[in-house]
Protein backbone atom coordinates (compact mmCIF):
# COMPACT_ATOMS: atom_id res chain seq x y z
CA UNK A 1 0.00 0.00 0.00
CA UNK A 2 2.81 2.38 0.97
CA UNK A 3 4.64 1.60 -2.29
CA UNK A 4 1.47 2.34 -4.28
CA UNK A 5 0.99 5.67 -2.49
CA UNK A 6 4.66 6.52 -3.08
CA UNK A 7 4.37 5.80 -6.80
CA UNK A 8 1.15 7.83 -7.00
CA UNK A 9 2.84 10.76 -5.22
CA UNK A 10 5.84 10.67 -7.57
CA UNK A 11 3.56 10.52 -10.62
CA UNK A 12 1.51 13.44 -9.30
CA UNK A 13 4.67 15.47 -8.60
CA UNK A 14 6.02 14.72 -12.10
CA UNK A 15 2.72 15.81 -13.66
CA UNK A 16 2.67 19.05 -11.67
CA UNK A 17 6.28 19.78 -12.63
CA UNK A 18 5.50 19.11 -16.32
CA UNK A 19 2.48 21.44 -16.22
CA UNK A 20 4.44 24.14 -14.38
CA UNK A 21 7.32 23.93 -16.87
CA UNK A 22 4.97 24.37 -19.86
CA UNK A 23 3.26 27.33 -18.20
CA UNK A 24 6.57 29.03 -17.28
CA UNK A 25 7.77 28.60 -20.86
CA UNK A 26 4.84 30.65 -22.21
CA UNK A 27 4.04 32.88 -19.21
CA UNK A 28 5.59 36.02 -20.69
CA UNK A 29 3.48 35.59 -23.83
CA UNK A 30 0.05 35.00 -22.24
CA UNK A 31 -1.35 38.31 -23.46
CA UNK A 32 -0.20 37.71 -27.04
CA UNK A 33 -1.60 34.17 -26.95
CA UNK A 34 -4.92 35.51 -25.65
CA UNK A 35 -5.11 37.88 -28.59
CA UNK A 36 -4.03 35.19 -31.04
CA UNK A 37 -6.91 32.97 -29.85
CA UNK A 38 -9.33 35.34 -31.53
CA UNK A 39 -7.83 34.40 -34.88
CA UNK A 40 -9.60 31.04 -34.44
CA UNK A 41 -13.18 32.37 -34.91
CA UNK A 42 -12.02 34.94 -37.47
CA UNK A 43 -10.51 32.15 -39.52
CA UNK A 44 -14.00 30.66 -39.77
CA UNK A 45 -14.53 32.94 -42.75
CA UNK A 46 -12.13 30.70 -44.67
CA UNK A 47 -14.41 27.72 -43.92
CA UNK A 48 -17.25 29.21 -45.96
CA UNK A 49 -15.09 30.51 -48.78
CA UNK A 50 -12.77 27.53 -49.26
CA UNK A 51 -13.58 24.73 -46.88
CA UNK A 52 -17.07 23.82 -48.10
CA UNK A 53 -18.05 23.08 -44.50
CA UNK A 54 -20.70 20.54 -43.62
CA UNK A 55 -21.68 22.32 -40.40
CA UNK A 56 -21.33 25.70 -38.69
CA UNK A 57 -17.91 25.83 -36.99
CA UNK A 58 -18.32 29.37 -35.65
CA UNK A 59 -19.56 28.45 -32.18
CA UNK A 60 -16.87 25.89 -31.40
CA UNK A 61 -14.29 28.39 -32.65
CA UNK A 62 -15.82 31.18 -30.55
CA UNK A 63 -15.82 29.00 -27.42
CA UNK A 64 -12.05 28.53 -27.75
CA UNK A 65 -11.51 32.31 -28.04
CA UNK A 66 -13.80 33.10 -25.08
CA UNK A 67 -12.14 30.51 -22.84
CA UNK A 68 -8.77 32.11 -23.66
CA UNK A 69 -9.86 35.56 -22.38
CA UNK A 70 -8.20 35.10 -18.91
CA UNK A 71 -4.85 35.04 -20.72
CA UNK A 72 -5.37 38.73 -21.49
CA UNK A 73 -5.71 39.64 -17.82
CA UNK A 74 -3.08 37.39 -16.26
CA UNK A 75 -0.95 40.26 -14.91
CA UNK A 76 -3.89 41.83 -13.08
CA UNK A 77 -5.07 38.61 -11.42
CA UNK A 78 -4.63 38.22 -7.63
CA UNK A 79 -1.68 35.98 -6.69
CA UNK A 80 -3.97 33.24 -5.30
CA UNK A 81 -5.50 32.73 -8.77
CA UNK A 82 -2.11 32.59 -10.43
CA UNK A 83 -1.26 29.44 -8.48
CA UNK A 84 -3.89 27.57 -10.53
CA UNK A 85 -3.10 29.28 -13.83
CA UNK A 86 -0.63 26.63 -15.12
CA UNK A 87 -3.44 24.04 -15.07
CA UNK A 88 -5.77 26.42 -16.84
CA UNK A 89 -3.12 27.24 -19.46
CA UNK A 90 -2.43 23.60 -20.31
CA UNK A 91 -6.17 22.90 -20.42
CA UNK A 92 -7.00 25.83 -22.73
CA UNK A 93 -4.07 24.97 -25.01
CA UNK A 94 -5.41 21.41 -25.39
CA UNK A 95 -8.98 22.63 -25.91
CA UNK A 96 -8.29 25.49 -28.32
CA UNK A 97 -5.88 23.59 -30.57
CA UNK A 98 -6.04 19.77 -30.93
CA UNK A 99 -9.60 19.42 -29.60
CA UNK A 100 -11.23 22.36 -31.41
CA UNK A 101 -9.59 21.63 -34.74
CA UNK A 102 -9.90 17.88 -34.23
CA UNK A 103 -13.65 18.02 -33.66
CA UNK A 104 -14.08 20.32 -36.67
CA UNK A 105 -12.15 17.83 -38.79
CA UNK A 106 -14.04 14.74 -37.61
CA UNK A 107 -17.47 16.41 -37.72
CA UNK A 108 -16.96 17.60 -41.29
CA UNK A 109 -15.83 14.10 -42.23
CA UNK A 110 -18.71 12.14 -40.63
CA UNK A 111 -21.32 14.60 -41.96
CA UNK A 112 -19.94 14.56 -45.49
CA UNK A 113 -22.20 12.95 -48.13
CA UNK A 114 -21.24 9.52 -49.43
CA UNK A 115 -18.46 9.60 -52.07
CA UNK A 116 -17.69 13.21 -51.09
CA UNK A 117 -14.20 14.28 -50.04
CA UNK A 118 -13.91 17.28 -47.73
CA UNK A 119 -11.39 19.98 -48.58
CA UNK A 120 -7.74 19.34 -47.69
CA UNK A 121 -7.72 22.61 -45.72
CA UNK A 122 -9.36 20.83 -42.77
CA UNK A 123 -6.44 18.42 -42.51
CA UNK A 124 -3.99 21.29 -42.94
CA UNK A 125 -5.66 23.33 -40.18
CA UNK A 126 -5.54 20.38 -37.80
CA UNK A 127 -1.90 19.74 -38.61
CA UNK A 128 -1.00 23.40 -37.94
CA UNK A 129 -2.99 23.35 -34.68
CA UNK A 130 -1.11 20.22 -33.60
CA UNK A 131 2.22 21.83 -34.44
CA UNK A 132 1.37 24.98 -32.42
CA UNK A 133 0.14 22.84 -29.53
CA UNK A 134 3.49 21.04 -29.33
CA UNK A 135 5.30 24.39 -29.31
CA UNK A 136 3.29 25.45 -26.25
CA UNK A 137 3.22 22.14 -24.38
CA UNK A 138 6.95 21.56 -24.51
CA UNK A 139 6.87 18.47 -22.28
CA UNK A 140 6.75 15.60 -24.78
CA UNK A 141 4.95 12.90 -22.72
CA UNK A 142 2.38 15.41 -21.46
CA UNK A 143 1.74 16.67 -25.01
CA UNK A 144 1.30 13.09 -26.24
CA UNK A 145 -1.18 12.18 -23.50
CA UNK A 146 -3.20 15.35 -24.05
CA UNK A 147 -3.23 14.76 -27.81
CA UNK A 148 -4.53 11.22 -27.30
CA UNK A 149 -7.27 12.42 -24.92
CA UNK A 150 -8.39 15.29 -27.17
CA UNK A 151 -8.29 13.08 -30.28
CA UNK A 152 -10.43 10.45 -28.58
CA UNK A 153 -12.89 13.09 -27.38
CA UNK A 154 -13.02 14.64 -30.85
CA UNK A 155 -14.53 11.34 -32.13
CA UNK A 156 -17.79 12.03 -30.25
CA UNK A 157 -19.63 13.14 -33.44
CA UNK A 158 -19.53 9.48 -34.53
CA UNK A 159 -22.06 8.50 -31.86
CA UNK A 160 -24.17 11.62 -32.41
CA UNK A 161 -24.63 11.23 -36.17
CA UNK A 162 -27.14 8.71 -37.52
CA UNK A 163 -25.16 7.64 -40.60
CA UNK A 164 -21.55 8.74 -40.20
CA UNK A 165 -19.31 8.70 -43.25
CA UNK A 166 -16.65 6.28 -41.95
CA UNK A 167 -14.89 6.15 -45.31
CA UNK A 168 -14.17 9.89 -45.23
CA UNK A 169 -13.26 9.72 -41.54
CA UNK A 170 -10.61 7.12 -42.34
CA UNK A 171 -9.25 9.28 -45.15
CA UNK A 172 -8.78 12.41 -43.01
CA UNK A 173 -7.98 10.85 -39.62
CA UNK A 174 -6.58 7.35 -40.04
CA UNK A 175 -4.59 7.59 -43.25
CA UNK A 176 -2.62 10.76 -42.22
CA UNK A 177 -1.96 9.31 -38.75
CA UNK A 178 1.70 8.80 -39.61
CA UNK A 179 2.04 12.53 -40.35
CA UNK A 180 0.37 13.45 -37.05
CA UNK A 181 2.60 11.06 -35.10
CA UNK A 182 5.67 12.38 -36.92
CA UNK A 183 4.80 15.92 -35.86
CA UNK A 184 4.43 14.78 -32.25
CA UNK A 185 7.64 12.74 -32.40
CA UNK A 186 9.74 15.61 -33.71
CA UNK A 187 8.10 17.96 -31.23
CA UNK A 188 9.12 15.63 -28.40
CA UNK A 189 12.59 15.33 -29.91
CA UNK A 190 12.95 19.12 -30.01
CA UNK A 191 11.74 19.41 -26.42
CA UNK A 192 14.14 16.67 -25.39
CA UNK A 193 17.02 18.52 -27.05
CA UNK A 194 16.07 21.69 -25.17
CA UNK A 195 15.87 19.74 -21.90
CA UNK A 196 19.29 18.18 -22.49
CA UNK A 197 20.88 21.62 -22.90
CA UNK A 198 19.01 22.92 -19.87
CA UNK A 199 19.93 20.01 -17.62
CA UNK A 200 23.56 20.08 -18.75
CA UNK A 201 23.65 23.69 -17.57
CA UNK A 202 22.18 22.58 -14.26
CA UNK A 203 24.67 19.74 -13.89
CA UNK A 204 27.58 22.05 -14.65
CA UNK A 205 26.32 24.69 -12.23
CA UNK A 206 25.64 22.06 -9.57
CA UNK A 207 29.13 20.58 -9.96
CA UNK A 208 30.79 24.00 -9.74
CA UNK A 209 28.57 24.94 -6.81
CA UNK A 210 29.36 21.72 -4.95
CA UNK A 211 33.10 22.27 -5.37
CA UNK A 212 32.86 25.89 -4.26
CA UNK A 213 30.69 24.88 -1.31
CA UNK A 214 33.24 22.29 -0.23
CA UNK A 215 36.08 24.80 -0.47
CA UNK A 216 34.12 27.46 1.42
CA UNK A 217 32.84 25.22 4.20
CA UNK A 218 36.36 24.25 5.25
CA UNK A 219 37.58 27.78 6.13
CA UNK A 220 34.18 28.57 7.62
CA UNK A 221 34.51 25.58 9.91
CA UNK A 222 37.98 26.76 10.90
CA UNK A 223 36.69 30.25 11.64
CA UNK A 224 33.92 28.81 13.79
CA UNK A 225 36.34 26.58 15.72
CA UNK A 226 38.77 29.47 16.26
CA UNK A 227 35.94 31.68 17.49
CA UNK A 228 34.72 28.92 19.81
CA UNK A 229 38.25 28.32 21.13
CA UNK A 230 38.82 32.01 21.72
CA UNK A 231 35.45 32.29 23.43
CA UNK A 232 36.38 29.45 25.77
CA UNK A 233 39.61 31.22 26.73
CA UNK A 234 38.18 34.73 26.89
CA UNK A 235 36.83 34.51 30.48
CA UNK A 236 40.29 33.45 31.70
CA UNK A 237 41.97 36.25 29.76
CA UNK A 238 39.55 38.93 30.98
CA UNK A 239 39.84 37.69 34.56
CA UNK A 240 43.66 37.79 34.31
CA UNK A 241 43.46 41.31 32.86
CA UNK A 242 41.31 42.51 35.76
CA UNK A 243 43.63 40.97 38.36
CA UNK A 244 46.70 42.48 36.63
CA UNK A 245 45.07 45.92 36.74
CA UNK A 246 44.17 45.46 40.40
CA UNK A 247 47.81 44.62 41.22
CA UNK A 248 49.19 47.60 39.34
CA UNK A 249 50.69 45.65 36.46
CA UNK A 250 50.92 47.69 33.24
CA UNK A 251 48.82 45.79 30.66
CA UNK A 252 47.26 48.64 28.67
CA UNK A 253 43.79 50.12 29.04
CA UNK A 254 40.57 48.34 28.07
CA UNK A 255 37.19 49.72 29.02
CA UNK A 256 34.63 47.29 30.42
CA UNK A 257 32.44 47.98 27.37
CA UNK A 258 35.30 46.89 25.11
CA UNK A 259 35.71 43.64 27.03
CA UNK A 260 31.98 43.03 26.65
CA UNK A 261 32.23 43.79 22.92
CA UNK A 262 34.87 41.06 22.50
CA UNK A 263 32.43 38.46 23.73
CA UNK A 264 29.65 39.78 21.49
CA UNK A 265 31.94 39.83 18.44
CA UNK A 266 32.81 36.16 18.86
CA UNK A 267 29.12 35.29 19.09
CA UNK A 268 28.45 37.29 15.94
CA UNK A 269 31.25 35.47 14.13
CA UNK A 270 29.67 32.12 14.97
CA UNK A 271 26.26 33.37 13.86
CA UNK A 272 27.65 34.65 10.58
CA UNK A 273 29.37 31.32 9.93
CA UNK A 274 26.04 29.54 10.48
CA UNK A 275 24.31 32.06 8.24
CA UNK A 276 26.97 31.64 5.52
CA UNK A 277 26.51 27.86 5.55
CA UNK A 278 22.76 28.37 5.20
CA UNK A 279 23.33 30.63 2.20
CA UNK A 280 25.56 27.99 0.62
CA UNK A 281 22.78 25.42 1.11
CA UNK A 282 20.27 27.73 -0.56
CA UNK A 283 22.53 28.44 -3.51
CA UNK A 284 23.14 24.73 -4.00
CA UNK A 285 19.39 24.18 -3.93
CA UNK A 286 19.00 26.86 -6.58
CA UNK A 287 21.35 25.06 -8.97
CA UNK A 288 19.38 21.83 -8.58
CA UNK A 289 16.25 21.42 -10.70
CA UNK A 290 14.02 20.91 -7.68
CA UNK A 291 11.25 22.90 -6.08
CA UNK A 292 11.42 23.99 -2.46
CA UNK A 293 9.25 21.65 -0.41
CA UNK A 294 8.37 21.45 3.25
CA UNK A 295 9.80 24.88 4.01
CA UNK A 296 9.43 25.87 7.65
CA UNK A 297 7.43 29.07 8.01
CA UNK A 298 7.11 31.42 10.95
CA UNK A 299 5.23 34.59 11.76
CA UNK A 300 7.50 37.60 11.86
CA UNK A 301 7.44 41.35 11.56
CA UNK A 302 7.99 42.63 8.04
CA UNK A 303 9.70 45.68 9.53
CA UNK A 304 12.20 43.54 11.43
CA UNK A 305 12.82 41.34 8.38
CA UNK A 306 13.61 44.29 6.09
CA UNK A 307 15.78 45.94 8.75
CA UNK A 308 17.69 42.67 9.19
CA UNK A 309 18.26 42.42 5.43
CA UNK A 310 19.55 45.99 5.29
CA UNK A 311 21.77 45.66 8.39
CA UNK A 312 23.31 42.35 7.25
CA UNK A 313 23.78 43.30 3.60
CA UNK A 314 27.52 43.66 2.78
CA UNK A 315 27.60 47.24 1.55
CA UNK A 316 30.90 48.29 -0.02
CA UNK A 317 30.90 51.67 1.73
CA UNK A 318 28.71 54.15 3.58
CA UNK A 319 27.79 55.97 0.37
CA UNK A 320 26.27 52.74 -0.95
CA UNK A 321 24.39 52.25 2.32
CA UNK A 322 23.04 55.79 2.08
CA UNK A 323 21.35 54.89 -1.23
CA UNK A 324 18.90 52.67 0.65
CA UNK A 325 15.70 54.20 2.01
CA UNK A 326 13.12 52.21 3.96
CA UNK A 327 9.56 53.45 4.41
CA UNK A 328 6.91 51.75 6.53
CA UNK A 329 3.90 53.57 7.92
CA UNK A 330 2.50 50.54 9.74
CA UNK A 331 4.19 47.27 10.68
CA UNK A 332 2.48 43.93 10.11
CA UNK A 333 3.31 40.24 10.20
CA UNK A 334 3.75 37.72 7.40
CA UNK A 335 3.92 33.94 7.53
CA UNK A 336 6.98 32.69 5.60
CA UNK A 337 10.50 31.29 6.07
CA UNK A 338 12.30 34.33 7.46
CA UNK A 339 15.82 33.43 6.33
CA UNK A 340 14.70 32.77 2.75
CA UNK A 341 12.85 36.08 2.57
CA UNK A 342 15.95 37.90 3.87
CA UNK A 343 17.99 36.27 1.11
CA UNK A 344 15.37 37.23 -1.49
CA UNK A 345 15.72 40.84 -0.31
CA UNK A 346 19.51 40.52 -0.58
CA UNK A 347 19.14 39.67 -4.27
CA UNK A 348 16.74 42.51 -4.96
CA UNK A 349 18.90 45.03 -3.06
CA UNK A 350 21.99 43.87 -4.93
CA UNK A 351 20.35 44.36 -8.34
CA UNK A 352 18.83 47.71 -7.37
CA UNK A 353 22.16 49.06 -6.10
CA UNK A 354 24.01 47.82 -9.17
CA UNK A 355 21.77 49.60 -11.66
CA UNK A 356 21.22 52.69 -9.52
CA UNK A 357 24.98 53.22 -9.33
CA UNK A 358 25.36 52.54 -13.04
CA UNK A 359 22.82 55.22 -13.87
CA UNK A 360 24.38 57.66 -11.41
CA UNK A 361 20.99 58.90 -10.22
CA UNK A 362 18.19 58.15 -7.80
CA UNK A 363 17.91 55.97 -4.72
CA UNK A 364 16.67 52.51 -3.75
CA UNK A 365 13.33 52.62 -1.93
CA UNK A 366 12.15 49.59 0.03
CA UNK A 367 8.55 49.74 1.21
CA UNK A 368 5.88 47.40 2.53
CA UNK A 369 2.11 47.53 2.43
CA UNK A 370 -0.70 45.42 3.85
CA UNK A 371 -3.79 44.86 1.74
CA UNK A 372 -6.99 42.90 2.26
CA UNK A 373 -6.02 39.96 0.06
CA UNK A 374 -2.23 39.96 0.35
CA UNK A 375 0.75 41.82 1.76
CA UNK A 376 3.54 43.22 -0.39
CA UNK A 377 7.16 44.29 -0.13
CA UNK A 378 8.50 46.44 -2.98
CA UNK A 379 12.05 47.32 -3.97
CA UNK A 380 12.08 50.34 -6.28
CA UNK A 381 15.02 52.03 -8.00
CA UNK A 382 15.38 54.94 -10.40
CA UNK A 383 17.98 53.19 -12.53
CA UNK A 384 17.98 52.70 -16.30
CA UNK A 385 14.97 50.36 -16.28
CA UNK A 386 14.67 47.02 -18.05
CA UNK A 387 13.84 46.73 -21.77
CA UNK A 388 10.69 44.65 -22.48
CA UNK A 389 12.61 41.95 -24.38
CA UNK A 390 14.89 41.49 -21.35
CA UNK A 391 12.10 41.71 -18.77
CA UNK A 392 10.42 38.72 -20.43
CA UNK A 393 13.32 36.49 -19.37
CA UNK A 394 14.66 37.88 -16.08
CA UNK A 395 13.18 35.09 -13.94
CA UNK A 396 14.64 32.34 -16.11
CA UNK A 397 17.48 30.40 -14.56
CA UNK A 398 20.93 31.28 -15.94
CA UNK A 399 19.59 34.28 -17.87
CA UNK A 400 21.79 37.33 -17.24
CA UNK A 401 22.69 40.56 -18.99
CA UNK A 402 25.75 41.29 -16.86
CA UNK A 403 29.27 40.67 -18.07
CA UNK A 404 30.97 37.34 -17.42
CA UNK A 405 31.94 36.93 -13.78
CA UNK A 406 29.47 39.54 -12.46
CA UNK A 407 26.35 37.38 -12.45
CA UNK A 408 25.29 33.78 -12.95
CA UNK A 409 21.61 34.39 -13.69
CA UNK A 410 20.34 32.52 -10.62
CA UNK A 411 19.43 35.38 -8.26
CA UNK A 412 15.97 36.28 -9.58
CA UNK A 413 15.13 32.67 -10.41
CA UNK A 414 15.87 31.86 -6.77
CA UNK A 415 13.58 34.69 -5.66
CA UNK A 416 10.81 33.28 -7.80
CA UNK A 417 11.39 29.74 -6.53
CA UNK A 418 11.10 30.92 -2.92
CA UNK A 419 7.93 32.94 -3.54
CA UNK A 420 6.31 30.09 -5.47
CA UNK A 421 7.15 27.66 -2.66
CA UNK A 422 5.26 29.75 -0.07
CA UNK A 423 2.27 30.36 -2.34
CA UNK A 424 3.21 33.95 -3.13
CA UNK A 425 4.58 35.56 -6.25
CA UNK A 426 7.11 38.08 -7.51
CA UNK A 427 6.45 40.71 -10.18
CA UNK A 428 8.58 43.17 -12.08
CA UNK A 429 7.34 46.51 -13.35
CA UNK A 430 9.78 48.66 -15.28
CA UNK A 431 9.90 51.57 -17.70
CA UNK A 432 13.10 51.82 -19.69
CA UNK A 433 15.06 54.91 -18.72
CA UNK A 434 12.90 55.64 -15.66
CA UNK A 435 12.55 52.95 -12.97
CA UNK A 436 12.32 49.30 -11.98
CA UNK A 437 10.09 47.92 -9.23
CA UNK A 438 10.07 44.38 -7.89
CA UNK A 439 7.04 43.42 -5.80
CA UNK A 440 6.82 40.42 -3.47
CA UNK A 441 3.25 39.22 -2.84
CA UNK A 442 2.53 37.19 0.30
CA UNK A 443 -0.77 35.35 0.57
CA UNK A 444 -2.96 35.11 3.66
CA UNK A 445 -1.57 38.04 5.67
CA UNK A 446 -2.48 38.27 9.29
CA UNK A 447 -5.26 40.81 9.61
CA UNK A 448 -4.20 42.35 12.94
CA UNK A 449 -1.48 44.91 12.31
CA UNK A 450 0.97 46.04 14.94
CA UNK A 451 2.07 49.60 15.42
CA UNK A 452 5.67 50.34 14.41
Amino acid sequence: MGCLISRHWRASSSLQEAISRCARYSEDHYFALGLAAWVIPLAGVVDYIVGNTSFNTFYIRLSAAVLAIPLLFYKSLPPRFRNFFPYYFVGIAAYALPFTYGIMLTTNAVLAPVDFEIHFIWILQYFIALFLFIQLIIHGPLATVLWFITSTTALLPIVLVDSPNFLELKRVLLYPISAYLTAIFFGILTSRHTDIIYFEKLRTAAAIGANLAHELRTPLASIRNLAQGTDNLLPTLTDAYKKAKENGIEVGNLRSSQVETLSNVLERIRNEVTYSNTIIDMLLLNTADKSLTDVQTEKFSVKGCIEEAISRYPFNNQDERNLIEFRLEQDFEINAPRLLIVHVLFNLIKNALLYTQKSGKGRVLISAQQRESNSTITVHDNGPGIPPHVRAHIFERFYTTTTTGQGAGIGLSFCRMVMDAIGGSIECDSVEGEYTTFTLHFKNPLQTPTQS
